[in-house]
């Protein structure tokens, strides 16, 4: 009973780490628009985060298998609670840029060592797919309140007139709330006994299929870096939209998130998870080319949903069939490595963007980013299409 108890405690800790997240995926760079910051200074801001992700997913996925998950886990927590702190007091560009570090510090002892954490506790590929799927599915939910929330700084402004920014502004002490709930969570969960190293290492013994699926999510990682963190930005720029509409817009998607995530399971279970995330992928490129094209906020919204349900969709069973590809002593140092390819050229992608746009439009990162996801998914679908009939 306790394992069972213990995973579900690790998927419901996806509830207030997304609503945090999805308030910030709205909020954070309109913020920075807001108080003063140039396009320059809002990259280098959004990138810091991405970037300590990077340096250090590698270093803390050893620690994890040197000395455990769960409290490197819970240290990350603590962080990314601090991190919400600093944005609310802290208004320079320096302080918010150590804000986002800090942030990018906590998150880079959670994410790869919660996934290993939660491979391990649900040993079986088709277990590790059902967790991956709810896990996924919680993260949509809270999203979605999340995104939700984002409007609260319209309605402060309405009711009270007080300015949008200092509304935005307090948005951060509800996602420090939310770290630190997500804490509480870990409490109760037990450390599962495996065989660790005796010293600091990288346990990594699938090379071919590591640096295969790395290629696959530095390309992702650099086109993703492009258009995702801006997006809300972009709306907010462009059409001159409220938060509170970019929030449903925001809502909408990740609820239809939700669902997509399940029929993907299902789909997987037919025709692959490498075939399921390929066919899903390159469909959601040509809605993303859509976006740029569009008059009116209302159609670059209904393309914005289609382009976000096509192209995530599949990512649970992706991850739990890559998962299936490691053993389990390696894949907390295996994760570690991905996330530094994977938040190392987003961070690149989240400051080239701004470039990208001083030097051409605000629309050239999404062409730049419909490439650059064509070849990756052209590439996973070569390298793991076998790999799927036949195992590891």
């Amino acid at each position: 009973m306790r394992p069972e108890r213990d995973v579900w405690l690790l998927v419901a800790m996806s509830l207030p780490v997304s609503i945090s997240i999805g308030v910030r995926m709205v909020i954070l760079m309109p913020y920075l628009e807001m108080v003063g910051f140039s396009k320059a200074e809002i990259g280098a801001i959004g990138m810091a985060g991405t970037l300590a992700m990077a340096v250090l997913s590698v270093p803390m996925g050893m620690l994890a298998d040197l000395r455990g998950r769960k409290a490197l886990i819970m240290s990350g927590r603590a962080l990314v609670a601090l991190s919400d702190l600093m944005y609310f007091y802290l208004r320079d560009f320096y302080g918010l840029l150590a804000a986002s570090f800090v942030g990018g510090l906590g998150a880079s002892m959670t994410g790869s060592v919660r996934t290993a954490l939660l491979a391990d506790k649900a040993p079986s590929e088709e277990a590790r797919r059902r967790v991956f799927t709810v896990s996924q599915a919680f993260f949509s939910v809270g999203s979605v309140l999340g995104s939700l929330l984002a409007g609260l700084p319209d309605l402060l402004a309405a009711w009270r007139g007080m300015p949008q920014a200092e509304g935005t502004r307090l948005i951060f002490i509800l996602c420090s709330i939310f770290a630190t709930t997500s804490f509480i969570l870990l409490i109760p969960v037990r450390e599962p006994e495996i065989e660790r190293p005796g010293r600091a290492t990288i346990t990594v013994r699938s090379w071919d299929v590591v640096w295969s699926y790395g290629l696959f999510e530095a390309l992702l990682g650099l086109g993703g870096g492009l258009v995702l963190p801006w997006f809300s930005w972009y709306f907010f720029v462009k059409f001159g939209v409220l938060l509170s509409e970019i929030g449903v817009l925001f809502a909408v998607t990740q609820g239809l998130l939700a669902l997509g995530n399940f029929m993907a399971s299902g789909m997987a279970s037919r025709i692959g998870s490498v075939r399921t995330a390929a066919a899903c992928q390159l469909a959601s490129v040509a809605v993303l080319l859509a976006i740029p094209l569009s008059p009116s906020f209302a159609i670059a919204s209904c393309f914005y949903v289609a382009r976000a349900v096509l192209m995530n969709m599949a990512f649970p069973a992706l991850r739990a069939f890559y998962m299936g590809l490691l053993r389990r002593e390696e894949r907390a140092s295996v994760n570690a490595i991905q996330n530094t390819v994977f938040w190392g050229t987003r961070s690149l992608g989240t400051y080239g963007s701004s470039a990208l746009m001083e030097l051409f439009s605000l629309d050239a990162p999404f062409f730049a980013c419909a490439a650059l996801y064509s070849i990756a998914t052209l590439w996973l679908y070569a390298c793991f299409k076998s790999r799927e009939a036949t195992g590891p």
